[in-house]
């Protein structure tokens, strides 16, 4: 399991994170009929505030036999205001076996600019 910080993000972008899952020994772990939620929550919140689910569209597990799946999820400000936000994410296997990958802080930005 991870435990830090992520690298922050503004919340005016499209919050990108790229994962492998792999084993102690390294080894890539196949995610076919697996299930990812990554959630989003204020520090001390009890739930998270926003959920993403792999197949939400913004979750997706993009090469199930390498263990890779990918986020990309446009922030904004009224979601995301500044500040520093806890993030977990949970896969549960096909087996039914659930595993905690990550457990960190997320820091959120003011961008400043707004694309058109």
């Amino acid at each position: 399991m991870y435990t830090g910080a992520l690298p922050a993000v503004s919340n005016r972008e499209t919050w990108s994170l790229a994962v492998t899952v792999t084993d102690d020994t390294g080894v890539a772990i196949n995610l076919t009929g697996a299930t990812i939620v990554i959630g989003v929550r204020e520090p001390e919140a009890l739930s998270p505030f926003v959920t993403y689910t792999s197949g939400d569209g913004k979750l997706v597990i993009t090469d199930a036999v390498n263990g890779l799946f990918a986020l990309n999820a446009n922030l904004d400000q009224a979601t995301f205001p500044p500040g520093n936000y806890e993030v977990g994410v949970i896969i549960k296997l096909a087996s039914g076996v659930k595993r905690t990958l990550v457990v960190a802080t997320l820091p959120v930005v003011d961008g400043v600019a707004n694309a058109s």
